[in-house]
This record gives C-alpha cells, sequence and structure tokens, in this order.
C-alpha cells in the first residue's frame, strides 16, 4: 500500500494550518501557497499516480522515495514553523523589551521559514506534476461529484446472512427450547471457523439477543490477544463483574484475583466468550477455576485451530462456520443496485470471494462507492485473492484525505467498542475535515458504507451511530500501515507489542501515541515519549482507582523545563484516575484543541487551561469539577463544554466583556445557574449556534432560561433539571417552547405545573423522557397527538394516576416506550389503532400495575420486558401474546 498519498494529504492539511498563521505570510506567499496547495489537491483528486499495484496481498509500501521524502520534509517544516508562530505569539504578550527583542530577532526567522515552506510545497507539486499523465488511466474521483456516493444501510454489525442455522444451533445450546439454560454442570461451546469467516460477529449478534441478556445473570466478553498474560485477561474479566475489590489490580497476585472472580461467580448463572482462543492450555486453566454450582452457565470459545474443540471436550458438538453457499453470497449483495442490476458483475465479486462474508462485504461497499457497474475494478484482483489484497484495494479507492481518518482508528484498542462523540471530536480537532468537503458525519458513513467500520450500536433517536468496532482482521492491516508511515505509535502492557519501533519516519517521533494500561513496573520503560511533531496522545487506562499522576509530569516535563510550545492538539485522558495535571499545562500546550477528562475523578484543573488559544473541545463529563477557572472565558475558540453542573454565575459578572465568545458554542452540558439574575440567564439567548444545553436551575431559572433559548433556532438536545437550595427536584416552571422546531431530545426532572403544561412542549419532539413530574392527570391524551414522537420515557415520579390511556390512533410513530417506577398506576388500555408502531415496551417497578388490555392488538411489538412486575401481570402478557419477543427480570 503506497504512503505517498497519505503523506501528500497530511500536507495539505499542515499547509491550512499555516494558511492560518496569516501575519507571518505577505499576500504574495499567501497566493502561492493556495495555487499549491490547491494543485496537489487535484492531483490526488483526479490522478492514479499514486496508487500502487496489488498483487494478491503484496504490498509496495514505496517506490517513490523522493516523493515520500518530500512529503515528510514539508510536514516537518510545517511543524516547526507552527511551533516558531505560537512561541512568538506567547511571547507578544509578555514586557516590551521582550517585544522588541523578538521583533529583531525572532520575526524575521519566521518569515524566512515560511518562505522556505512555501517553496518545499511548491517543488513538492512541481515534482508531482511531472510524474502525472491525467491522460492515462483517470480515476475520475472528483471530489464534488463523489462526496455522499455510499451510506451505512443502518445495520448493526456485519449481515449474518446464511448463518441462520449456526445462530439456531448455538442459542439451543446456551439456553435451549425453554428459553432458560437447563441446570447442567458447566458447558463450553466452540464456534470454529477459518480466519474472517465471521466467527466474532455470529457469536456477537447472539450475545447481544434480549433472550440472552435475561436467561443470564451476568454476561462478560474477552478478546484473547495474539501475547497475552494470565493476568491480563482475568482483569478482563474482573472488570466485567460488579464487585468492590477493583482498587488496585496492579497489586493484587494472580491467585487473589482468581479467587475473587470465583466467589463473584458461584452463586450466578453466567456466559463468559473467549474471542480468538490459540491455545489450549490457555482454557485448561480457566477451567479449573470457574465456579460451577450446576446453575446452567456457559462458557463460548471461539477459535480458528480446529483441533481445539475436541481437546476442550471430546463429546461436544462445535458450531463450525463454513464458506456460504452462492445463494446466501448474493443476499449479501442485495443492498447494492449497481451489482444486483448486473448479473455478470455479481458472479465476478462471488467468484473472486469464495463464499467469504467479509471478502463479499468489502467489495459490495468498495463497488458501490465507485458508482461503477463495470467488473473492471473487480478483474484487477488476482483469482481467489487473500483479504488483504480485498482490503488494499478498498484503501486505494478511498478519498485521500479519508485515509488518515481510517488509519486513526487504530489508536483504539483492538476489539474495542469506539464512541462515535469522541472519535468525531478526535477527528475535528486533528483538522482533517476542516480540509476536505466532508462532515465528520459523512466522513463516518463514507467509511462504514464501505464496510470498511462497524456500527454496532445506534442511538434510539434519529438512528444515528453510537458505538463502532474495526474489525479484527482490519485492525491488524491498518495497524501495521499506520506504523509502516510512521503515524502511529502503540504503548502496551504487552512484551511482545512491536508497534512503538516501526514508528520511525517523522523525524524519529509519529503524530499519534496511544498509551493502553500497563503495570506500574513497566512504567519506565514509556518515560521517552517525544512531543515535538506528536498531534494526539490518548490513554487507555481503565483499571478504578488507580492514580496515575507520574505519566502528565513524565509526558509534559520537558516542554514545561523549556517553556517550549508543542504542537500537541489531541490529550484524551478519558478514564483515567486522577491524573496530575501540570499548573502551566496551559502555558505549553496553546495548540491543544482537544482536552478530554471524562470519567478522571478530578476534583479541579489548572487556572492556565485559559491560555488554550485553540482549543475548541474541552470534556469534564463524570468528574467532581464544580467550578471551572474564569480564564475558561478567554477562550475565543471553546466549542463544546461537557460539565457537571458547574455554575458561572460570578465569573460570568466578572468577565460580561467575554460572554460575546460564546456565540461559538455548540454544546453547553452540565451548566449549573443558582440565581435568576445571573448574566447567564441571558447569554444563553446570545449562544445563537448552540445544540445541546443541558441545565439544572430553580424553577425560576428554568422559567427564565426557557423564555431565553426560545429563538435557539438549531437546537436539537434540551435537557432541564429543576431542584430547590437543598438540593432536591423542585417545581419545574416552563415558559412556551413550541417555537424551538428543531428541538427532538427533551428531558425534563422536576415537578411540572397541573393543567396544561405539556402543551408548552415542542410538537415535533422524537423522544421525551419526564422524571419526577408527579402529573396527576393522564398525559397520554396530550402526547399521544406528538405525531413525531418516537420514543417515550415516563420514569419514577413522573405520574401519579392510577390510568394510563392511549386513544384511539394516538401514538403514530412511537417505536419505544418505558414505564418506570409509577407506584400507583394499576391498568394500561390502548384502544384500537394506537401505538401502531411500537417496537418496545418496558416495564419496571410498576408494582400496583395488573393489566395492560388490548396489548394483543399491537403487531409491530417484538420486545417487552418486565422487571419487578406484579407476577399475575407477567403471566398475563405472556399467556396472550405470541410471536414477540419476551423476557421476565427478576434483578
Amino acid at each position: 500500500m503506497d504512503a505517498s498519498d497519505v503523506a501528500i494529504s497530511l500536507v495539505i492539511c499542515s499547509s491550512l494550518h499555516v494558511l492560518s498563521v496569516e501575519k507571518f505570510l505577505s499576500s504574495g506567499k499567501h497566493a502561492r501557497m493556495e495555487k499549491a496547495i490547491n494543485h496537489l489537491q487535484n492531483i490526488l483528486n483526479t490522478s492514479k499516480l499514486l496508487e500502487s499495484s496489488t498483487n494478491d496481498g503484496q504490498q509496495s509500501y514505496d517506490c517513490r522515495p523522493r516523493l515520500l521524502d518530500q512529503a515528510q520534509h514539508a510536514v516537518v517544516m510545517a511543524d516547526k514553523l507552527l511551533m516558531e508562530a505560537s512561541r512568538h505569539l506567547k511571547f507578544c504578550k509578555g514586557p516590551l523589551a521582550k517585544i522588541r527583542t523578538l521583533v529583531h530577532f525572532m520575526l524575521p526567522r519566521i518569515c524566512t521559514m515560511a518562505l522556505d515552506f512555501v517553496t518545499i510545497v511548491e517543488d513538492l507539486s512541481t515534482h508531482l506534476s511531472q510524474m502525472q499523465d491525467l491522460s492515462q488511466d483517470p480515476l475520475n474521483l472528483d471530489k464534488t461529484a463523489h462526496r455522499g456516493s455510499v451510506r451505512w444501510d443502518g445495520k448493526v454489525e456485519s449481515d449474518i446472512v446464511g448463518r441462520e442455522d449456526e445462530v439456531n444451533k448455538l442459542l439451543a445450546q446456551l439456553i435451549g427450547e425453554d428459553g432458560y439454560p437447563d441446570a447442567l454442570s458447566l458447558r463450553v461451546i466452540s464456534v470454529v471457523g477459518e480466519e474472517a469467516i465471521g466467527k466474532t460477529v455470529l457469536v456477537r449478534s447472539v450475545y447481544n439477543r434480549l433472550e440472552i441478556d435475561h436467561s443470564f445473570q451476568c454476561r462478560i466478553w474477552v478478546h484473547v490477544p495474539e501475547e497475552f498474560t494470565m493476568k491480563d485477561l482475568l482483569v478482563k474479566i474482573m472488570k466485567q463483574i460488579d464487585v468492590l475489590e477493583l482498587n488496585d489490580l496492579e497489586h493484587k497476585g494472580e491467585e487473589k484475583i482468581k479467587e475473587i472472580i470465583y466467589n463473584s461467580l458461584v452463586e450466578l448463572r453466567y456466559l463468559i466468550v473467549f474471542d480468538n482462543l490459540r491455545k489450549i492450555e490457555d482454557m485448561d486453566e480457566f477451567m479449573i477455576f470457574l465456579a460451577d454450582r450446576r446453575s446452567g452457565s456457559r462458557v463460548i470459545v471461539t477459535t480458528r485451530i480446529p483441533e481445539i474443540p475436541s481437546l476442550i471436550d471430546p463429546w461436544a458438538s462445535p458450531v463450525k462456520l463454513n464458506e456460504l453457499n452462492a445463494d446466501a453470497g448474493a443476499c449479501l449483495l442485495r443492498e447494492c443496485s449497481s451489482i444486483v442490476d448486473n448479473p455478470g458483475l455479481k458472479a465476478r465479486i462471488l467468484s473472486k470471494c469464495s463464499g467469504s462474508p467479509l471478502r463479499i462485504l468489502l467489495l459490495r461497499g468498495l463497488v458501490a462507492a465507485s458508482g461503477d457497474s463495470s467488473a473492471v475494478m473487480v478483474d484487477q484482483l488476482a483469482d481467489n485473492p487473500t483479504l488483504r489484497a480485498i482490503v488494499s484495494l478498498s484503501y486505494h479507492k478511498l478519498p485521500s484525505l479519508l485515509k488518515p481518518c481510517l488509519l486513526y482508528l487504530c489508536l483504539f484498542p483492538k476489539e474495542s467498542a469506539i464512541s462515535i462523540r469522541r472519535l468525531f471530536r478526535l477527528w475535528h480537532a486533528e483538522g482533517w475535515v476542516q480540509a476536505s468537503l466532508f462532515t465528520v458525519e459523512e466522513c463516518f458513513e463514507e467509511l462504514a458504507g464501505r464496510n470498511l467500520v462497524q456500527v454496532v450500536r445506534r442511538r434510539k433517536v434519529g438512528g444515528r451511530p453510537k458505538l463502532c468496532r474495526v474489525p479484527s482482521f482490519l485492525y491488524d492491516i491498518l495497524c501495521e500501515m499506520a506504523t509502516q508511515l510512521g503515524l502511529l505509535q502503540i504503548h502496551s502492557n504487552t512484551k511482545h507489542t512491536d508497534h512503538s519501533k516501526k514508528a520511525e519516519v517523522f523525524n524519529g517521533c509519529p503524530l499519534w501515541t496511544a498509551k493502553y494500561e500497563e503495570d506500574r513496573r513497566e512504567h519506565h520503560q514509556h518515560s521517552g515519549i517525544r512531543l515535538q511533531h506528536l498531534r494526539s496522545y490518548v490513554f487507555f487506562y481503565t483499571q478504578k482507582r488507580v492514580t496515575r499522576s507520574r505519566d502528565m509530569e513524565e509526558l509534559l516535563g520537558p516542554l514545561i523545563a523549556k517553556g517550549d510550545c508543542g504542537l500537541l492538539r489531541v490529550l484524551d485522558l478519558e478514564g483515567v484516575y486522577k491524573p496530575r495535571l501540570p499548573d502551566r499545562i496551559g502555558n505549553v500546550l496553546p495548540n491543544l484543541r482537544y482536552l478530554g477528562l471524562r470519567r478522571t475523578a478530578l476534583d479541579s484543573i489548572p487556572e492556565s487551561v485559559g491560555n488554550m488559544s485553540s482549543l475548541e473541545t474541552l470534556d469534564l463529563k463524570y468528574t467532581n469539577v464544580r467550578n471551572l477557572p474564569s480564564s475558561i472565558w478567554k477562550v475565543k475558540s471553546i466549542q463544546h463544554l461537557y460539565m457537571n453542573e458547574v455554575c458561572f454565575d460570578e465569573s460570568t459578572s466578572r468577565h460580561k466583556s467575554s460572554l460575546k465568545y460564546l456565540s461559538n458554542l455548540q454544546t453547553l452540558w452540565g451548566l449549573c445557574i443558582e440565581v435568576a439574575t445571573s448574566p447567564m440567564v441571558d447569554v444563553l439567548s446570545e449562544m445563537t449556534g448552540l445544540e445541546k444545553l443541558g441545565l439544572t436551575g430553580s424553577s425560576l431559572v428554568v422559567e427564565e432560561a426557557t423564555k431565553s433559548i426560545s429563538d435557539l433556532k438549531i437546537i436539537r438536545s434540551l435537557k432541564l433539571r429543576a431542584r430547590d437550595l437543598f438540593g432536591q427536584h423542585s417545581n419545574l416552571n416552563l415558559s412556551d417552547m413550541t417555537g424551538l422546531v428543531s428541538l427532538l431530545d427533551l428531558y425534563l426532572l422536576g415537578r411540572m405545573p397541573q393543567g396544561d403544561s405539556l402543551k408548552l412542549l415542542p410538537r415535533n419532539l422524537r423522544m421525551l423522557t419526564l422524571s419526577m413530574s408527579r402529573l396527576i392527570h393522564d398525559p397520554m391524551s396530550v402526547l399521544g397527538a406528538f405525531e413525531s414522537l418516537e420514543i417515550l420515557n415516563l420514569l419514577g415520579g413522573s405520574y401519579t394516576g392510577e390510568e394510563l390511556l392511549c386513544g384511539s390512533g394516538s401514538f403514530p410513530k412511537l417505536r419505544v416506550l418505558k414505564l418506570w417506577k409509577l407506584e400507583r398506576v394499576k391498568d394500561v388500555h390502548v384502544q384500537v389503532n394506537a401505538l401502531r408502531c411500537l417496537e418496545e415496551l418496558e416495564i419496571k417497578n410498576c408494582g400496583l400495575l395488573k393489566s395492560i388490555h388490548s396489548l394483543s392488538d399491537v403487531e409491530s411489538l417484538k420486545q417487552i420486558r418486565l422487571i419487578k412486575v406484579n407476577e399475575n401481570l407477567a403471566t398475563k402478557i405472556k399467556r396472550v401474546l405470541t410471536g414477540q419477543v419476551f423476557a421476565t427480570q427478576d434483578k
């Protein structure tokens, strides 16, 4: 796979960042730079110049050394120029004598560096022009025409078409015909098949089913890496069990952890999946200590080694995955019209893929993206090509600026579920989205549509992706590419990890670094991370209550000692327990755009954060930070603030002149306003770009706040909580909110006035959650007329009456209904043609509820979940309903 196109893409991104430092570029240099960038972009979009041939998985990493050297040199030059510019801007705020010194010595040097950078970009453009021959084999990938050519089809995980028999066999061995495991000794079920045949996808699809969720009291998924210690896997198991002994796991011995796991599981019916087992010895050691009380617990093992199932249990019947037959393979292609309408192309794809579902999905995504109904692209592959060859072709056909986005996914641990919210913020901070015509959403949809990333969970409102995952086979290939390009460095507790040894291209320092959890004994091995050109530093340390204070000191210490300005744009410490942030962190990282401190249990952050003049996202959600330094108002670039009930009342009074910058905010979550006279109430009306708002305040504050936000035209998500001086829920007084036409998701927590308060809500809501509302009149009569409502959650104390009536024709689009802790409700009535789209019903802690009349008439119902309800109610529902997935849960 060619490195040149990715390197050129990074040059374009770096050049755009240099253009933003306008005061150091004359108008002539600025124009020359723009011309060179446009030429580079045109070459990437219109030529196959940078592609290298791929023959059955054999890679050609770069046959043009001079080209790659030039591109890498340009990135390094851009780094140096940006660092000098940042240092100059910082010192310009100092004493007058320093400014004069800088004018005489530093500014000319920066201008010279800017000229050198323009020259090297022009030379690179010229070199490419000499190599380019647009008349031969044009790629025809004009960016504007290509945009939006393929979209994710909405399915969760890869298709398991043609695997129905294997799914049923696995279900039968797990829970039998009656829906519950028989009380036999612990049973191990093997799922075996060659590499990338779909074992993990099949098991995960069963693992996530509702009946499995309710049949087992504890479910644990363990991905078995190629190299690991027994303690590594024990810790993975322990972190998925609800136990209190998670403190200082690194100091607990292996036998102690085994004892804790045994005591935790011995009374439970559990399901454990060991995904990708390679050695039977590992399984033997686990089976010795796993608890077994003849409760019907199960262990699933996926493996590509055909001998392992018989070694585990000679009498067991493993679930074997073979290649798909022609009919099943053709079903995987049904979503692509350009293939369905071309029988010849369909036949070529199926012949190339030999029944491998993953190969079929990749080629389907590639053909759908290209819009090419001929077989020319498919015929570039040899007969029976390897999976690596198909991945190589898929990667080469990506728009150039999407390639770094794809490779960036390798920062996350293998087999991990990646938060879309987190991923989008990181991509945005890296600057690739601004350098292309794609939004972050379109970028992701393009990758998912090509089956290069899997969507594993969607948001209930609008079906937007929430979690994604890179398939294991693809992760390995992409990680190898990223390290070969010198982009990626991974620090891991696995002693055999060698990714860090490969990342030596960009002046000895990678652009992205991920640090996975490791034992303190190995901590000194990673103290040499250098920040000179590092763009992203993402830390995955998930052991609870283990302070990692030294990491930040060792990482940032050299910069602080020099007073230097790093180019770090992303510092993501989500999940790290109380990292010690240096007091001067904001002084040495002025280019930081993303500071992720979610779930770190921090109590405060340094005042110097206000000096991060480029900061766009500050994530403090699920921390103990209750006050932000007033210097935060100096950050003009801030767009996303995630907090936990932080109050700005005093700081806004002192910094009124800076509040105008809040118009850039898109997310303000976890805001607390204590008094209605706070300037923040009026400031809300000025946040014209606000899309998400989470607010806590007194009754009067909430009422005034809803007046202030009534003119926010693009707000999509709103959470309002009313509380009194003692922190208890108070009256939730609302102003007229019907004008918020873009609002889709509304969460109201507090006592709502009786009468017509529900009529003040926007009619186009898709999701509504009510909690502690204390409504005495049946809310269904009003809410049933909300024609766009898809999800309704009536949570604890939201309604105090005895009956709920869903009138005829009400709730025309409602898909999900949750009734939680409605302690006085006795009957629910569903009239003709009501709830006609309802798919999921969940009833929890409604002890007096005796019946739901006419529920059997709701033909769309697929899932019913009953948790701590009257036994007679469960019996009645189970008796009258057939075909739907029904489950009770007494936990």
